[in-house]
């Protein structure tokens, strides 16, 4: 199982997204679990969501597509520091 963090960075100004292994429930996420983050890949800046999309198909991570909504509405209005935690199939579970 994997988390994924998707969204829009307003300092950036760029999209972003970061795969991470779920770590056993004892055990405290490290960065070893990293399975992809846009900070690692050269061709990730100023990419539009397609691009993630692409690289989420290509590690075999469905994404709900309600998560790709967000992040497009994050963009329109600039968002910042919003977190949205998602259910696998797309229903919000938490919002802070």
């Amino acid at each position: 199982m994997v988390r994924i963090q998707l969204g829009w960075d307003k300092p950036m100004a760029e999209f972003y997204l970061v795969v991470i292994a779920e770590p056993p429930a004892e055990q405290q996420y490290n960065d070893e679990q990293i399975i992809y983050s846009n900070l690692d890949d050269p061709r990730s800046h100023a990419q539009e969501l397609a691009y993630f999309k692409g690289v989420a198909r290509e590690l075999g991570c469905e994404v709900p597509e309600s998560m790709w909504r967000a992040a497009y509405q994050d963009r329109e209005f600039n968002v910042v520091n919003k977190t949205v935690f998602y259910s696998p199939v797309g229903d919000v579970v938490e919002h802070l």
